[in-house]
């Protein structure tokens, strides 16, 4: 490397990962963990406006990671958000940061005028493309934040090529500022559960032996409608859909739907399950759904992958780069298509392993130390002030990695 030293002193946008436990905050925590596996002599420091969530106290230390707080006048409730939007940055200047992570779509608006160089991670522009999905108050702020930081750091990190083709496209971003970098898969989906551990999960959740499973916030952009759809097509024989994951709006539509089409005894809501389950219930099932309309990424396609499960997916650019060429790809309109396609491949158990062993070999690109050491690459080019490294090695690409031919319908 000529930008990054071994011991350099890196600051980031701690907030997700000590405080969310889903979503930007596993993205977050998986980064991290990575760039210590790949590289231990890093000086990592995390700044948040709040003290970590009792789960997550501990997080910092694991990583070896120091945490910063405002300062105390700036603790209250009010003033936090104010210290890290427009005060971080001198904060970071002071501590001697060598560089500036953003990790979930900004960077302090008073960091630019330091020196210190920055990135920041997009993960999606639905603010933008699917306006109906947030409320005004919040398409506002997103508008103001996120616009300003992507238009003055240094370069951008987006999780999927999608996601790159979105920033060039509606704000107008040079494509030579963004790199691609997919967020790292949590290792526990790739490790077998035993049957044991896989019946006691059943168990617990009164499941059958067999089911399909679909993992997801019950929202109308996740598309449930066309499972419901689609499962009321196969008759009373075909498994279970067991529909995994919190209320987002969308539950109780689902649930009148479910009882109109004679199907509410084979839709399984099941919103208790934990993150420590959830491998478990995933590695048992016998086929996986994921059908969104609209995604940054698609983090529920590797997970599912991960755990030798065969998947459907929607069909769109935004879910490309999560599945890869290793799932069946169907209308997201089309629930007679979603329907044949889970009847093909439940009537042909070798299909069903062959799709499974594609899924798994194309998840395995997304080990947080192959992405960890893609991202010390992009650090290095901001920190020499050369050109971003857009075409990585294959050897830690996901997406040009060799993989087994596409299986289809």
């Amino acid at each position: 490397m000529t930008g990054l030293p071994a011991t350099a002193r890196l600051g980031f946008d701690g907030v997700r990962a000590l405080r969310n436990a889903t979503g930007l905050g596993n993205y977050a925590r998986h980064l991290l963990r990575g760039l210590r596996q790949v590289a231990p002599g890093l000086d990592l420091h995390l700044y948040s406006p709040s003290p970590p969530r009792p789960e997550f106290a501990g997080f910092a230390d694991a990583v070896g990671a120091t945490v910063h707080l405002p300062p105390r006048g700036w603790r209250t409730a009010g003033l936090r958000a104010v210290w890290r939007t427009t005060r971080l940055g001198q904060t970071v200047a002071r501590d001697g940061m060598a560089l500036y992570h953003g990790l979930t779509h900004e960077i302090p608006r008073d960091l630019p005028e330091t020196g210190v160089p920055s990135l920041v991670t997009v993960h999606d522009l639905l603010f933008l493309t699917h306006p109906e999905l947030f409320p005004v108050v919040d398409r506002q702020s997103y508008a103001w934040r996120y616009r300003w930081s992507i238009e003055h750091a240094t370069a951008l990190v987006a999780v999927s090529e999608h996601t790159r083709q979105e920033l060039h496209g509606h704000l107008g971003v040079a494509l030579d500022r963004i790199v691609v970098i997919p967020p790292a898969r949590d290792p526990r989906f790739a490790k077998a559960c035993s049957d044991e551990a896989r019946a006691a999960v059943r168990a617990r959740h009164d499941l059958p032996a067999q089911y399909l499973i679909m993992v997801g916030t019950l929202e109308p952009r996740k598309n449930h409608r066309l499972a419901l759809q689609a499962l009321a097509q196969l008759g009373a024989d075909a498994p279970p859909l067991v529909l995994v994951g919190r209320d987002g709006g969308s539950a109780a539509e689902l649930q009148l739907e479910a009882r109109r089409l004679g199907i509410a005894d084979r839709t399984l809501f099941r919103d208790t399950v934990t993150d420590e389950e959830l491998p478990a219930l995933l590695q048992g099932a016998t086929l996986a759904l994921y059908l969104s309309r609209a995604e940054g990424f698609g983090m529920p396609i590797i997970e599912a992958m991960s755990a030798a499960v065969p998947m459907i997916v929607s069909a769109g650019p935004h879910l490309r780069d999560a599945g890869g060429e290793a799932v069946l790809v169907v209308d997201p309109d089309d629930s007679s298509a979603l329907a044949e396609a889970i009847r093909a491949l439940l009537g042909d158990p070798a299909r069903r392993a062959a799709l499974a062993a594609a899924g798994t070999h194309h998840a395995g690109g997304f080990d947080a130390a192959a992405l960890a050491r893609r991202l010390l690459r992009v650090y290095d080019a901001v920190l020499a002030g050369t050109a971003l490294p857009v075409e990585p090695d294959a050897s830690l690409h996901p997406f040009t990695a060799p993989h087994p031919p596409e299986t289809t319908l």
